[in-house]
């Protein structure tokens, strides 16, 4: 059974992934910011649900923006786990559904902060653990919007194209270390708090120098994320991270795209040409 870091588990497909994964057995590292404060009643809630049903799931304090928190939170797990860490699953993000240039630079900076410099330390932090027990997993949860590039998730998907790209180096960097790296990237699950917790703007005030035609786009795609009785189920995603766990190492695929919808097999052929652009370059494979 392996020893999982999870952040962002204080909801949506973070805390069914928890769940998911300490009911196979696994011990979970739950992650997440105030504990004692805003997410005091997730934490007591995994908590009781973890006695309850007799799962190994400890409620951790960590802020993935901070370099104190994380040093702090991978102290704390070190120390439970005899200094073993087996997983680490980058799931804390932060949405936003809008105009790019409603955001303040501040907030530009937040949604890098959470969504791709936070993943990035979070992997600084457990690599010496894993390069010590020459073995390990982490995986990052990107989005099919790292593909998809639409207007009003502008600044989103370049966050999460970001992490993507990391995820691709970082994969053959430390392939020959025994270390796996592998993205999931979801698509649209509408009954996640994706909208309820999604940033709000500074700068919506620019919104009256747009034209009609973009500003009803937004009123779509905002409307696309209200959830409905077809919405896909997010325990998708828990089940696409238990699988890539429970692979053998070496074999767990760099990209798995789940609830990409219709455009699945053209999230697919970008990835496969991705991988194919960087073997050839690496020399791993021939070109043509």
């Amino acid at each position: 059974m392996k020893k999982i870091i999870l952040t962002g588990s204080s909801s949506g497909f973070g805390l069914q992934a928890v769940k998911t994964l300490a009911a196979k057995g696994h011990t979970v590292y739950a992650t997440m910011r105030n504990i004692a404060g805003s997410n005091s009643v997730p934490a007591g809630e995994l908590k009781q649900w973890a006695k309850e049903n007799g799962a190994t799931v400890e409620v951790i304090e960590l802020d993935v923006t901070n370099n104190d928190s994380v040093k702090r939170a991978i102290a704390e797990i070190s120390e439970k786990s005899g200094g073993v860490i087996d997983v680490l699953i980058n799931n804390a993000g932060l949405s936003y559904l809008g105009l790019g240039e409603a955001l303040s630079i501040e907030q530009t900076e937040q949604l890098f902060q959470v969504n791709t410099i936070g993943p990035e330390r979070m992997m600084k932090a457990v690599l010496p653990f894993m390069h010590k027990q020459k073995d390990g997993l982490i995986i990052n949860i990107t989005s099919v919007q790292s593909r998809h590039y639409i207007p009003i998730l502008t600044t989103y998907n370049g966050t999460k194209a970001a992490l993507d790209a990391l995820s691709v180096g970082y994969h053959y960097e430390l392939k020959s270390s025994g270390i796996d790296v592998a993205t999931i990237q979801p698509g649209a699950y509408q009954t996640t708090d994706i909208t309820t917790k999604s940033l709000q703007p500074n700068n919506i005030a620019v919104e009256a120098s747009y034209g009609e035609d973009i500003l009803n786009y937004k009123k779509g795609v905002i409307q696309y994320f209200d959830p409905t009785p077809e919405s896909r189920d997010p325990q998708e995603v828990a089940d696409a991270m238990l699988a890539l766990v429970e692979l053998p190492q070496g074999q767990r695929p760099l990209f798995t795209v789940v609830g990409g919808g219709p455009q699945t097999a053209n999230f697919e052929k970008v990835n496969n040409l991705i991988q194919e652009i960087v073997e050839i370059s690496m020399g791993i494979r021939k070109n043509g």
